[in-house]
Formats: structure tokens, sequence, C-alpha cells
């Protein structure tokens, strides 16, 4: 199968069997909303944000300085997801700080993801910025459990500036996790 390239559908599958776990420890969330952009995955633990950048086969990297902005924007590490095809580019062209894993087929039909390069944390405190990934509703919650704030809030920035003043870093990162970890999406 020399000629076949590896496509999305195929890199997918496997970082879903690689990183499914149980719901309550991990959680992957697909074409994440993050600002004006969407993530192609979101891997959500208890206690981080891990972003899962895919390049297949078949994708071009035109696009790809602006998307590690907008990981960088809203998670707290992150990883490109590319086929053998593009290893070396991804080598070349993502930040030091960010990871890489190679997905590749194997003689036998099945497909591996292999860590070519771990990841280190996002530079920057992105801690606010997270805060814009969650619904209104989960907002107020953390508003509310920790008595931010007298009566109901209604504009988003406002809730999240409550809470980037009133609570410590540690804490609003548990409570993104537990908000996203949590989450109930509509069928």
């Amino acid at each position: 199968m020399e000629d076949y390239k590896l496509n999305d559908k195929d890199i997918r599958k496997i970082i879903y069997d690689s990183f499914s776990g149980n719901k309550d420890e991990s959680r992957i969330l697909e074409e994440f909303p993050m600002g004006d952009s969407r993530a192609d995955m979101l891997l959500v633990t208890k206690t981080k944000l891990i972003g899962l950048e895919i390049k297949s086969d078949r994708d071009s990297f035109v696009r790809l300085e602006r998307q590690i902005r907008d990981y960088e924007k809203f998670f707290d590490t992150n990883y490109l997801v590319v086929g053998t095809y593009h290893v070396e580019e991804a080598l070349r062209t993502v930040p030091s700080h960010w990871g890489i894993y190679e997905v590749y087929e194997t003689e036998d039909g099945s497909y591996i993801m292999e860590l070519v390069r771990s990841a280190s944390m996002t530079l920057k405190d992105n801690t606010e910025e997270k805060l814009y990934l969650l619904w209104r509703n989960e907002l107020m919650r953390i508003v509310r459990d920790y008595r931010l704030a007298k009566g109901n809030l209604q504009r988003k920035d406002k809730m999240i500036s409550k809470i980037v003043r009133g609570l410590t870093v540690p804490v609003i990162q548990s409570e993104i996790c537990s908000a996203l970890l949590s989450r109930e999406y509509r069928e």
C-alpha cells in the first residue's frame, strides 16, 4: 500500500483508541470551538486541557501557523498528530514545546500512534482565555458556588472577571476541567 495516504478518519480512530478512558477521568471532544476556530480534538482530563491538531497525509500545513496561535490561547499542552508523510515537516514547523505523534499503518493493517516528541506546558498563562470555553451556565455555577457575586450576572465577561479576581489559578483550572468533563451535549 505504498501510495495509500492516511486520512483524518483513520487518525481520529487511533486517537480514540489510545486516549478513551473512564468518562470521569478523561474525555475527548471533537471539533471543539475555541474563539473563532475549532480544535480538531480536545482531550480533557481532571487537571488539564490537551489540544490535538490532526494533519493527515492528505492535509497541508497552510493554516498551521494560525492554528498554533489559537490552540495556545486555550489549551495547556498541544500535540500535532500526523501521518508519516508529515513527520519531518512537523519537526521543522511546530514550536518546540508542542508534542508530535506519528500515526502509521503496520504491515498487518493495524494502526500505531507513536510519540515523536513530548509536549510541555503552554508558555503563557491562558487561564482567562480558557474560561471563555465554558458556557454561561457553567460560569454562573462557579460564581454561585464560590459566592463571587450577588445576583445574576448576565455577561460572560463579567462572570469571568469575577472568577479571575476571586479564585486561584489551580482552582479555576480544576473547575474548567470539571465543567468540560461533565458537560452534556444534546444528540
